[in-house]
């Protein structure tokens, strides 16, 4: 090999060297993109300026130092993304923002004309006032930049920045997506209208007119702002592009090579906007006319090193296998060391042309072959060459909302496709219903006939009549009813209960709904819990035959669906058979030496009598107002007293569950800032009680024969159910919790109003049990707030009137007393008629100075009996 070929081959290495040193250059880098609230050190945090430039508009700068160190993708990936908040923020940095932000959106509303208050921002305005201003309505908060709705605090920083993040405020409303953004704050689907008005207002409305009216405008002005500072980055990057285009490639020649022809040089065009601003293309080589254009992208054209025009056949096969193999090995180093285009440019390259990236493929055009000069004697041989790519893996992740694998969306969406269900049947819809033939089924104690008739029952309670609350009337059917309480009486017992027998003075202690829960579960898992015969299982020997416990369940079933008849609820209450024989389903007798508690019907199991217990709490619910405990059998009067008032309390005294309302949601474990509702069971025993003992006549059956440590449990068991903590408050502005306060306020007065003298003395005396504490702090919390007063009141007053019985400690039965004076004299100066003042021992004598101002409020002062009660409780008299 001559000189000539051996400096040609050296050229063609070293070629192809350059090109692979120029090919893998680093370029600028992906940074990732600012969280909600928080800001890249370089970027948004320290050039964002939300307090504005001018006392017109916020000022949002960009910093043009990225034009030339970042790429343009990585500027435009960085300028559309919203604020938001990273863990490793700090708290000064995040108080840092949020004063900016108020600063911002203070310097655009008062642009628009509409300043806010300085209460709210923090930034006094000249220009505020309050008796003018559109604002004077909002109820600011203690916490700068929130204010309170619904009594919760609402950030209007973390507003938004969430809706910003969902795509503005435009898209939000298009998608009426507000409600979303509720559980954010805890607040309520619905809150209560400030009075007079009554009736309840939807919360995501009221948060999209606000976002509307106040954070909108500062949208827009961000959004424009933005748009201005990539502007300026694009412009500022194409400039310094252009100055990249006069720098020439080098054209001397290379050492050990002569020169054929004139020298090439080559000029970097600018990036065009049609690829981003990132490509770069040789547009022109100056060669002699016979020559012709080099193309990038061809086959056959190759990149000049140094300027220097190579010869086609001296790249040849062995040159290109070294070549190839020199690509290999680069591409197992990129494979060991993925670069992210952070890294300095090495010091050994001498390429001026910066390699193009495409973001979209993420692939890198390389390997520019050299031109052929024009004195090669043979054209060179097209040869594929094989691309260079640097491929960036980025992690997909897809949010399903599944439960157990299931897609739950797609699940609601397939539902909401399918046609409506059928609504229930009109009772109208079977015609003529046979009565007499339903009644002689059941008689005649068949299994086929006691089947279809009970199956028939079971149909006809579930349908409604033409009008509202009417459906199957038992008045009409009352033989047949009759023959129904005769078989459940018949399967549970054997036989009815005499009305002469024992009141059960033996019963045993109250069994509460979580130890028969408790009880079931553990018989449930013990090993071979199938196999062992228990009370309620079914007899081998009976053959085909129903069980009995089913026929029960059926039957209580029906009672339950036909009380929710509004025809049927006369009918219901004033049956006293039904009353009678529902609670002796629900009692619980102990057997044997260890007190084993099983229910005292022997066709049920400890599962049916949960159910049985249930099914007869709900027929309570509905038939309680009209129900009369006082007969004429003073047997029956203590059986139905007792036994309502042990099923009652058996869903309220249990200690695990008698907590206040916020530690009731955790037993749940149901997150308290979703939309949790009371405890269902102990809600329905309340609202039970309270109807019961509505009537005196009741009271007087349950103080006469209910012992007075059962009262005094239940009444224990209901202060621990009162709201403490302000988190407990809180809840009370949803009409669920509000209506369970009001049922515990009302059994406690019942309780206290049905509790002899010395049982009074006791409750009021008991420090452990701090009825006095809690109640007044109830009384105190409800009638302070002043956006929900007016729906507090009667809760309130209803305490009061507990606290005033209590204080009293009298016997509410006694009439013995009289109310007004024998005698009167004067003319119209008497008392005979006239409500006298209220006398009292002092219950709330510690607590003059919030009693004096409770009793200074419209509320309390235009009620002449409440402001009596209330008064007299705070003096002392001897």
């Amino acid at each position: 090999m001559d000189s000539a070929q051996a400096a040609k081959q050296i050229a063609a290495l070293s070629a192809a060297h350059h090109a692979r040193v120029g090919n893998t250059r680093p370029q600028s880098g992906t940074n990732s993109a600012p969280l909600l609230g928080g800001t890249t050190p370089g970027y948004l945090s320290s050039n964002y300026d939300l307090s504005g430039s001018s006392p017109q508009q916020a000022n949002f700068q960009m910093p043009t130092s990225h034009s030339s160190s970042a790429s343009p993708s990585l500027v435009d990936s960085m300028s559309h993304s919203a604020p938001r908040m990273t863990s490793q923020t700090t708290n000064a940095t995040l108080g840092q923002r949020r004063q900016g932000f108020l600063q911002g959106l203070a310097n655009v509303m008062a642009s628009h004309g509409t300043p806010l208050p300085p209460a709210l921002t923090g930034i006094p305005n000249p220009n505020f006032d309050p008796s003018t201003s559109k604002w004077k309505n909002l109820e600011i908060s203690s916490e700068l930049g929130a204010i309170r709705l619904g009594g919760r605090d609402v950030s209007l920083f973390q507003l938004w920045g969430s809706v910003f993040q969902s795509g503005g405020g435009q898209a939000v409303a298009a998608n009426n997506g507000w409600g979303a953004f509720l559980a954010q704050f805890g607040l309520p689907d619905e809150i209560p209208q400030r009075p007079p008005n009554v009736g309840t207002v939807p919360v995501a409305p009221m948060i999209g007119s606000l976002y509307m009216t106040m954070l909108h405008p500062f949208e827009q002005h961000f959004k424009n702002n933005l748009q201005d500072q990539q502007k300026r980055a694009r412009q500022a990057r194409q400039g310094s592009t252009e100055v990249m285009g006069h720098n020439r490639l080098p054209s001397g020649p290379h050492p050990g090579q002569s020169q054929r022809g004139p020298s090439t040089q080559s000029t970097v065009v600018p990036p065009s906007p049609a690829n981003g601003g990132l490509s770069y293309s040789l547009s022109s080589l100056q060669q002699p006319e016979s020559t012709p254009p080099i193309e990038i992208g061809s086959s056959t054209a190759h990149a000049v090193p140094n300027g220097f025009p190579l010869e086609g056949n001296v790249l040849d096969q062995d040159i290109q296998g070294i070549k190839r193999k020199m690509e290999y090995d680069e591409r197992d180093g990129k494979r060991a060391r993925q670069k992210t285009g952070s890294e300095p440019p090495t010091e050994n390259s001498t390429s001026a042309i910066s390699p193009a990236v495409d973001r979209s493929s993420s692939a890198t055009t390389s390997n520019l072959t050299p031109q052929a000069s024009e004195t090669m004697q043979a054209p060179p041989r097209p040869r594929q060459q094989p691309s260079r790519r640097k491929i960036e893996y980025v992690p997909l992740a897809r949010e399903v909302e599944t439960y157990g694998g299931r897609d739950l969306s797609a699940l609601e969406t397939e539902l909401a496709t399918l046609p409506q269900r059928r609504p229930i049947r009109d009772v109208s819809e079977w015609g003529t219903v046979d009565i007499e033939a339903l009644t002689m089924s059941i008689r005649s104690r068949l299994a086929t006939e006691l089947s279809y008739a009970l199956t028939t029952l079971t149909l006809l309670s579930t349908m409604r009549g033409p009008t509202a609350g009417s459906g199957f009337p038992l008045v009409q059917a009352s033989d047949l009813f009759e023959e129904v309480l005769d078989l459940l009486e018949e399967q549970a017992f054997g036989g009815s209960e005499s009305p002469t027998a024992d009141p059960p003075y033996a019963m045993p202690s109250i069994t509460t709904y979580r130890d028969l829960c408790h009880l079931v579960y553990e018989s449930e898992s013990e090993p071979f819990a199938v196999l062992v015969p228990r009370q309620g299982s079914k007899d081998a020997s009976s053959g085909p035959l129903q069980r009995p416990g089913d026929l029960i369940l059926a039957i209580t079933n029906i009672i339950r669906n036909l009380s929710t008849v509004n025809d049927n609820w006369d009918f219901l209450s004033r049956h006293t058979r039904l009353i009678d024989v529902l609670l002796r389903l629900c009692t619980v007798t102990a057997h044997g030496e260890h007190g084993t508690l099983l229910p005292a019907a022997s066709a049920l199991s400890l599962s049916d009598l949960i159910r049985v217990r249930r099914d007869v709490l709900y027929t309570l619910s509905t038939t309680a107002p009209n129900i009369q405990l006082s007969t004429s059998s003073p047997r029956i009067n203590l059986r139905m007293a007792i036994r309502s008032f042990h099923l009652i309390a058996s869903y309220l005294i249990d200690p695990v569950e008698a907590v206040p309302p916020i530690a009731s949601i955790h037993l749940t474990g149901i997150p308290p800032s979703g939309n949790p509702k009371p405890p269902t069971l102990a809600d329905t025993a309340l609202e039970v009680f309270s109807r019961l003992s509505q009537l005196d006549s009741n009271r007087q059956i349950y103080s006469k024969h209910v012992p007075q440590d059962l009262v005094f449990r239940l009444f224990e068991a209901l202060v621990h159910r009162l709201p403490v903590v302000d988190a407990d408050f809180q809840l009370m502005v949803r009409e669920p919790w509000l209506s369970y306060l009001e049922k515990i306020v009302l059994v406690l007065y019942s309780l206290a109003f049905l509790a002899p003298p010395e049982l009074k003395q006791r409750l009021k005396a008991d420090r452990a049990l701090g009825f006095r504490g809690v109640m007044w702090r109830v009384v105190q919390k409800l009638l302070m707030n002043h956006e929900m007063r007016g729906f507090y009141t009667i809760c309130s007053k209803r305490a009061v009137e507990a606290m005033k019985i209590l204080d009293d400690a009298e016997d509410c039965f006694d009439t013995s007393k009289s109310t007004a004076p024998t005698m009167s004299f004067g003319m119209g100066y008497g008392e005979v008629g006239d409500s006298s003042s209220e006398r009292g021992t002092g219950l709330l004598g510690g607590h003059r100075d919030v009693t004096w101002e409770i009793l200074m409020l419209q509320e309390v002062g235009k009620d002449e009996v409440f402001f009596g009660e209330l008064e007299s409780l705070s003096r002392v008299e001897c």
